[in-house]
């Protein structure tokens, strides 16, 4: 097993970064291609079925990705009780697929909407059940981390050549879709592997199952919550039918979201190793410290960069979504931020409950503003209600961490001067423009720009202790 001190993981955070980084990396290259051969129709198709996907799948997890970590942090799967559970879990992952796909297909088919065809449908209701067999919470309570970056350097990869190969024009969306199924069906075919020596101790054990449920069910609930207040948005759009608006929002909110799973990838690493050990403030304070000197200053260039991101990944005919994406930008400070509250504190002090009822108030919130926004300001409104969701989030968990983790003056002055990145963006975009470059050539310059000036103001400006600190310690971890 890993070293259990409360020293920084870094080690386990390079892998799982990497692991992350690859995850981002390979849907960067084939995301320009993408969008462009597919155009925004059938972006938009996508858009429907994966938000549909995102609930089934979250129900379907039933909490295990959470409640699993935690459970299986403290020690290395072993003897024949610990491994059956692990197989219970499975279980329950697969009873709650079923149940999950069959309401899908039952709200598709009851309720049709002008997206797509029947085969799109059915390879979605078997991406949604095989896609439950990932088993990342196994390795990752067990610290596997370069298994799953392995996995997801190859499987990357083939969906990259073949979505290249095969994937030439509109029409081939089916094609795409496909692809996507054999990648899920492998990733499960890996994970089974990897894990075959566990099944040699199954036993049914109907009191297991009950009370892993009972255990469950607050991480359950937790989940649906989260997911659907966070997909409202594109299942009300995609009841307007317009699919093309819809193919604008999808791009502009996947080029946000995808880069946040950076930082659900460190709390998760952050999540294992404070359940590891006794619940360490400082090991807290450098996780938090950590989001901020990254989320910050990527939402600033996205903010003031959103034109020419859109053109150089997608084209022109994605410029509705420059205002878009613009809105979304304000999640890269939001989001980081309330993923450490909820997770690194609430979460690992049991407040699983408390995080119920926050992402509760959470959706009713998204429902009302979508219902309200969408109809005067269609995909900018929706965009709108998730910010408000997202920040009402991050309020209630800072308000509601306050007996287990308190902002001190350093971590305030931290946040001062991750701030200065938005003068700073500014001032680079502003260069930029006035320079009348090409689309690479203003994001290149803007990006040497901005990093050439934060980094002034944090080095010799500020003399920043928390970045000299973190340089000390990588060293001293290469060491």
């Amino acid at each position: 097993m890993a070293d259990n001190s409360n020293r920084i993981p870094f080690r386990q955070l390079l892998l799982q970064y990497s692991n992350t980084a690859l995850n981002i990396i390979f849907p960067l290259i084939l995301f320009p291609y993408m969008t462009r051969t597919l155009g925004p129709t059938g972006y938009g198709v996508i858009g429907f079925y994966e938000s549909l996907m995102l609930v089934v799948n979250v129900w379907a997890a039933f909490g295990v990705n959470y409640y699993g970590l935690r459970l299986l942090s403290k020690s290395a799967i072993g003897d024949t009780d610990h491994s059956n559970t692990v197989l219970h879990l499975l279980l329950i992952n697969t009873v709650m697929a079923i149940s999950g796909v069959l309401v899908y297909l039952l709200y598709v088919f009851t309720k049709p909407i002008p997206v797509s065809g029947f085969e799109i449908t059915l390879l979605y209701a078997f991406i949604m059940v095989i896609y439950m067999y990932h088993l990342d919470w196994y390795f990752q309570s067990q610290e596997k981390y370069k298994f799953l970056l392995q996995r997801t350097f190859f499987l990357r990869l083939f969906v990259l050549v073949s979505a290249l190969i095969f994937v030439r024009k509109p029409e081939h969306l089916i094609y795409y879709i496909i692809i996507s199924t054999l990648n899920y069906t492998l990733i499960a075919a890996s994970a089974f592997w990897h894990m075959r020596d566990l099944f040699t101790h199954w036993r049914w054990d109907p009191a297991l199952f009950r009370r892993l449920l009972i255990s469950l069910s607050p991480f359950a609930l937790l989940g649906v919550l989260s997911s659907l207040y966070f997909t409202i948005d594109t299942i009300l759009l995609a009841r307007t039918g317009n699919i093309t608006a819809l193919g604008h929002y999808t791009v502009a909110a996947k080029m946000v979201r995808l880069g946040l799973n950076v930082f659900i990838a460190a709390s998760i690493v952050f999540f294992v190793r404070l359940f590891r050990t006794s619940v360490d403030k400082r090991l807290q304070k450098d996780s938090l410290l950590m989001t901020l000197h990254l989320s910050i200053p990527i939402g600033a260039m996205l903010f003031f960069f959103a034109k020419p991101v859109i053109l150089f990944i997608s084209g022109e005919s994605y410029l509705p979504a420059i205002s878009i994406l613009r809105i979304f930008s304000i999640l890269w400070v939001i989001v980081p931020l309330h993923d450490f509250f909820n997770i690194q504190v609430l979460m690992v002090h049991h407040r699983e409950k408390l995080l119920v009822r926050i992402y509760l108030a959470a959706t009713v919130i998204s429902l009302i503003l979508n219902l309200v926004l969408i109809p005067f300001w269609f995909t900018e409104g929706a965009a709108t209600a998730v910010v408000i969701s997202e920040t009402f989030v991050l309020f209630a968990a800072i308000w509601f961490s306050r007996p287990y983790f308190r902002m001190n003056a350093e971590m305030t002055r931290e946040i001062i001067y991750c701030a200065t990145a938005y003068p700073v963006a500014l001032l680079a975009w502003k260069l930029t423009t006035v320079m009348e470059i090409g689309v690479l050539w203003q994001l290149l310059g803007g990006t040497i720009i901005f990093l050439a000036g934060y980094l002034f103001l944090q080095v010799v400006i500020f003399r920043n202790a928390f970045l000299l600190r973190m340089q000390l310690a990588i060293k001293g971890a290469r060491s």
